[in-house]
């Protein structure tokens, strides 16, 4: 039992050295408002504020790991920020393109626009960031999907995120 004990203790003292804390295959880091420190967003948190008879085109697929977008329509979140600062906005994102065109996409942060309506460079996943200033606690994230195209058995335009995470600049 001492040697389990002295073995996990020196993983921890390891882990506290490294400045980090594994949780779920994740690396969380320890010094909260660090420069450079990188805060992770749960895809499963998003809801989506759309009529009832479209609910269903709006989703985290479980399967995939993603956001799904059908049509057109913002999907929201609440992000907790250790500190007031400059913040990377990192979105994993592709698409299904239709009459020659990618999904765009907007970001707000608090209501406030993070950068540009954003056109998709390529069909499949894709980092696409974006800087914004915040201000440390729960701030409200959303990413919303502005040109949907489709034509029933000719095409389809589709939004997709796989993945959401801030970094903190300075």
């Amino acid at each position: 039992m001492r040697a389990f004990s002295v073995s996990f203790m020196g993983r921890v003292a390891c882990a506290l050295v490294a400045g980090l804390i594994v949780v779920a295959g994740m690396r969380l880091p320890l010094a909260a408002g660090a420069e450079g420190e990188v805060v992770a967003v749960d895809l499963k948190t998003f809801t989506f504020k759309v009529r009832a008879e479209i609910a269903e085109l709006f989703g985290y697929n479980d399967g995939e790991g993603k956001l799904f977008y059908y049509t057109a329509g913002a999907g929201e979140t609440t992000v907790k920020l250790p500190a007031d600062g400059e913040y990377e906005l990192s979105i994993k994102a592709s698409c299904d393109p239709a009459l020659n065109e990618r999904a765009k996409f907007k970001v707000t942060l608090d209501g406030q626009p993070v950068g540009m309506e954003t056109l998709l460079t390529a069909d499949d996943e894709k980092e696409y960031k974006l800087t914004a200033t915040a201000k440390a606690g729960a701030r409200k994230l959303a990413i919303e999907y502005t040109n949907d195209a489709y034509k029933e058995n000719e095409y389809d335009r589709n939004f997709y995120v796989h993945g959401v995470t801030l970094k903190r600049l300075k």
